[in-house]
């Protein structure tokens, strides 16, 4: 069975891939990574792409040496190069009071970016299929989540890219074989200790058998469509968010009637954006502390609630401020930015992604953290850095520079977040305050032949 012509479709409908996009390919050793890695050498001339193979042992079963060196080999047979790395998950998970799956979650997305960053590539092409989606719109059913949980794993998300998200288990596991591809079997995946595994092997057959054997696809729909739905959503609750905000050097605070007048969902939405800015975190409120939070609406001036990561929500004369304590100081920080290309700031858990695409689109309809500029005027080489002591802004719409700190100032940007906001530099100045503003003299006109599209992007910490 070949799947190539359901992928090319999966990757032409997400736009996950450009030609001559450069590719880091996650691969396990795995079914589902093998034959990723097979279906884009095959696609490689067809979209100009140049491939690089990516494996992080997690150094979690005695055989991970071997598959190591299994990935090493499938590399080379495709004549690829290849980066292999290891890491010792137990340990980051005591560090970090985490659980085995999530601590090699996040180191592994940790080796994916470092590897992005350092072959210059615009995309991680990931193994994700259509059972992996199902089984995460079940478990985070059983968890409780809502909409955000329910949309499943993204087709796209940032430089993450999963081309097979659409295709079953089955139909990789038929395509391997007849192409005679070579693949390491995971003992651990049958171990039903693990909830993903216990509904993979239980509830999932269990369902299908049982109520509706075109389950996986369903779900798969379910998923799509609460995507959509929690997009619009996010969307509209940021342009509530910005009309309530208000920024001291206490923190972010809001009206409580203003708050108390929202629909209950758009409330939740409002709290959970607002802890975000202040925890300067990716990671979201779970529901009973969002739900504490608005409690707080209910109860006397100087009550407060203690949110994860040092954040406080305290109700004070009729207000809902969102505060922190003590704010950790952020390195220094000055990285290369490619172009096309991505660059890694650890140190505030971003990422800033460059490329160039033709001109046309209106810059006034992008979000907040993506740009467009004018290439012709950029003067590289570009760099990502931290603000610094006399650093002079120019901003878009603004008839002449500026200190960069005034501007922060009329902003109304918080003095503990200004050090987290990277700038993006190249000979003459700061082209882009991320997140924030682009320069003036960069401005994209009528005129504009090129443009530099930039994008912020947080590292991701909750995907599989």
């Amino acid at each position: 069975m070949d799947i190539l012509p359901q992928v090319r479709e999966t990757i032409k409908r997400f736009g996950m891939l450009t030609p001559g996009d450069a590719v880091v390919v996650g691969v396990s050793g795995g079914p589902d990574s093998v034959a990723l890695l097979d279906l884009l050498s095959r696609l490689r001339d067809e979209l100009g792409l140049r491939l690089h193979v990516a494996h992080l042992n997690h150094r979690l079963r005695p055989e991970a040496a071997e598959e190591a060196e299994f990935v090493r080999r499938l590399a080379s047979g495709y004549g690829l190069p290849v980066t292999v790395d290891a890491a010792d998950v137990p340990a980051y998970a005591g560090e970090r009071r985490l659980s085995t799956e999530m601590a090699a979650r996040e180191l592994r997305y940790a080796f994916f970016t470092r590897v992005l960053s350092a072959v210059g590539a615009a995309k991680v092409a990931l193994g994700h299929q259509a059972d992996d989606q199902a089984e995460t719109v079940l478990m985070n059913l059983l968890r409780g989540t809502g909409l955000a949980g329910l949309k499943g794993i993204p087709p796209v998300r940032g430089p993450f890219v999963r081309p097979l998200i659409e295709v079953r288990r089955a139909a990789i596991e038929a395509y391997c074989a007849s192409r005679g591809l070579k693949t390491c079997y995971d003992a651990s995946n049958i171990q039903t200790a693990y909830r993903r595994n216990k509904i993979r092997h239980e509830l999932l057959p269990l369902l299908e058998r049982e109520y509706n054997p075109a389950l996986v696809p369903a779900l798969g729909r379910l998923a799509a469509v609460l995507r959509e739905e929690e997009e619009f959503l996010a969307a509209e609750a940021a342009k509530v968010y910005a009309g309530l905000r208000s920024v001291t050097v206490a923190g972010v605070y809001f009206d409580g009637a203003a708050i108390s007048t929202l629909p209950r969902a758009m409330a939740r939405r409002v709290v959970r954006l607002a802890y975000r800015e202040v925890a300067g975190s990716v990671y979201d409120l779970d529901f009973r502390h969002t739900e504490e939070v608005l409690r707080l609406l209910e109860r006397a001036t100087g009550r407060e609630v203690i949110l994860p990561r040092g954040v406080k929500a305290v109700r004070i004369h009729g207000r809902l401020l969102f505060r922190t304590g003590a704010v950790p100081a952020v390195p220094d920080f000055c990285y290369p930015l490619p172009v096309p290309g991505v660059a890694v700031i650890r140190e505030i858990g971003v990422a800033v992604k460059a490329e160039l695409v033709a001109s046309g689109r209106d810059p006034a309809t992008l979000p907040p953290q993506e740009a467009l500029l004018d290439y012709e005027r950029v003067r590289p080489p570009l760099f990502v850095r931290r603000r610094r002591a006399g650093d002079l802004f120019y901003p878009l719409g603004h008839p002449a520079p500026v200190r960069l700190k005034s501007f922060f100032i009329n902003q109304k940007i918080p003095r503990y977040h200004r050090d987290r906001i990277p700038l993006v530099v190249d000979a003459t100045g700061i082209l882009w305050v991320a997140g924030v503003r682009p320069a003036e003299p960069v401005r994209v006109t009528s005129q504009t032949r090129r443009c530099l599209h930039l994008e912020l992007i947080p590292l991701e910490k909750n995907d599989l």
